[in-house]
């Protein structure tokens, strides 16, 4: 008996806790209002129509906190058919905070204080598609690179297995595959000369080179004939990682990895080997592209809310000319944020968020950078990376 007293008094503290503490959720609360016309003098159906309404309004701008105005009046009768049309169940709770009647007594008046959960809506956004439209559908190349010895072929059936399961996954999300030319193109200045180191830097130039917004990396393992005495069954463990990057700027967006064991007949044979490891690469593939697409939408859907982030660079200017240079990044029309990397006597780097494209960007610079009186000079430009020196100064790069 005690011990049944002691599990139904864990078993109680457990559901204070649960109510008293309720797991987070992703979301915000808003004040909304909602009015509806009172028929027949039903007050009640009156009520419930208005605060249906209000938590629609709630849900509206959850919604406008995810895409921009343009984008949510050219989808709107998406919006109204998969999203608005089930407002309340995004929102979690509500309050109603005022109630009335107009003054001839036509109207019922409503303000709720509502838990929207914007997480639901972001992912429903995604689904059918607002969110990536919002993006521009980037194009993506995938590259595989090899980081050990023991890596599989790139010709081999498990790495074109592995392929066609992670860009069918991106693609089917509204990204763009580049062609396979395109991929080739890149392959054979790796691999041709030997001339390149294979860094994240190299790999995000050429793949700038191609017009990729996005470049896929991975690694595939396939040992076979792995663990187990059993005399008729042997295995294959499949190795996959998978990299999402920036080209624009080398940054790593995301990685994921993973493996999977599939149980084969011993000595079958290469063929069977091989046939195994391939469709374990298929399923590895999905799985691991699915868990890494979501970061990467996430990415590319901050782009469009924070900006593009900009790399700045800057040597031989005076302190005076340093603080002319910032005043006029903060004046750009698509300015959104700044943060000061380095800086020293002659060298000062920033990272500006911008709004808009690269060319938009450079040339509102370079523009209010000679209206401003700074003389300079533009050194290079590497994806969203530009290096800047002082006129009449010897080029120090």
């Amino acid at each position: 008996m005690k011990r049944f007293n002691r599990k139904l008094f864990s078993l109680f503290i457990l559901f204070a806790i649960l109510i008293l503490f309720p797991f987070p959720v992703s979301g915000e609360t808003v004040n909304a209002p909602g009015q509806a016309i009172i028929l027949d003098g039903n007050l009640v159906k009156a009520k419930a129509m208005a605060i249906q309404l209000a938590q629609r309004a709630a849900v509206e701008r959850g919604v406008g906190t995810l895409i921009d105005s343009q984008t949510s009046v050219e989808n709107f009768e998406v919006l109204s058919d998969k999203i608005y049309s089930r407002a309340s169940g995004y929102v979690t709770r509500y309050e109603v905070m005022t109630e009335g009647i107009s003054p001839d007594g036509s109207i019922y008046t409503v303000e709720i204080k509502a838990d929207v959960q914007t997480s639901s809506i972001e992912k429903d956004l995604r689904a059918i598609g607002i969110l990536m439209e919002q993006v521009g559908n980037p194009r993506f190349m995938a590259l595989y690179i090899p980081e050990t010895g023991s890596s599989a072929y790139r010709n081999s059936r498990v790495v074109s297995s592995a392929e066609h399961a992670i860009t069918g996954v991106f693609a089917r999300k509204g990204f763009v595959v580049l062609d396979r030319m395109f991929t080739d193109n890149v392959y054979s200045q790796i691999e041709g000369g030997g001339q390149i180191n294979v860094g994240m830097g190299d790999l995000s130039r050429l793949a700038r080179k191609q017009q990729a917004d996005l470049l896929l990396v991975y690694d595939v393992h396939a040992a076979t004939q792995v663990g187990g005495g059993n005399r008729y069954f042997g295995g294959v463990l499949v190795e996959l990682s998978l990299r999402a990057v920036a080209p624009a700027t080398a940054d790593l967006i995301a990685q994921k990895s993973g493996d999977i064991y599939v149980k084969t007949i011993r000595n079958a044979g290469q063929y069977y080997d091989d046939m195994h490891a391939s469709n374990a690469a298929d399923k590895l593939g999905k799985a691991i592209a699915d868990a890494l697409i979501g970061d990467t939408l996430a990415y590319f859907e901050r782009s469009v809310h924070a900006g593009t982030r900009f790399d700045l660079h800057f040597r031989n200017f005076s302190e005076n000319e340093v603080y002319a240079i910032v005043d006029v990044i903060g004046g750009l029309s698509g300015f959104k944020n700044r943060q000061v990397r380095n800086q020293t006597s002659d060298y000062f780097q920033i990272d500006v968020n911008y709004q808009g494209n690269k060319l938009d960007f450079q040339d509102e610079l370079l523009l209010a950078m000679k209206n401003r009186g700074i003389r300079y000079k533009l050194h290079q430009t590497a994806g969203n990376s530009f290096s800047f020196f002082k006129d009449g100064t010897p080029n120090p790069y």
